[in-house]
């Protein structure tokens, strides 16, 4: 009886496991032109054309020529109720820019302050102002 209460007990938390991963197999696909310089995940990228990945906490960065550029994770993504257009967020300090958010028309997903653009700020006294780039 013991035996079968916990195999049943094992196969929920598997299949609890299991299911929430397999809803999201494909990653989202973003497209389109940076302007500028920027970083991410404290890896400087330059002005160019990329692809971003969003599949569950992972984002990836590519180039025109599909070259990995970066790989990040972020804080778990947060559902866009409002529907919104995909795009990037960035902070901007200055000339430098940094990658806050990527929003894809389902989800938006959210990276944490990096020691670099927190020091920038705190040297700075000012604050940032805020890039947004559609992308498609």
């Amino acid at each position: 009886m013991k035996k079968a209460l916990f195999l049943t007990i094992g196969i929920c938390l598997i299949a609890g496991m299991v299911i929430p991963v397999s809803a999201q197999s494909s990653p989202v696909i973003l497209t389109g032109e940076v302007p500028f310089a920027f970083v991410s995940a404290n890896r400087p990228i330059p002005a160019g054309q990329y692809s971003i990945e969003v599949w569950q906490a992972h984002v990836r960065i590519y180039d025109a020529n599909r070259h990995p550029v970066q790989m990040t994770l972020s804080d778990p993504r947060q559902s866009n109720r409002n529907e919104e257009k995909p795009r990037l967020v960035f902070h901007k300090y200055g000339d430098t820019y940094f990658l806050y958010q990527v929003w894809t028309s389902d989800y938006k997903v959210e990276f944490r302050t990096s020691r670099a653009e927190y020091n920038l700020k705190a040297s700075l006294k000012r604050d940032e102002s805020t890039v947004i780039l559609a992308m498609r």
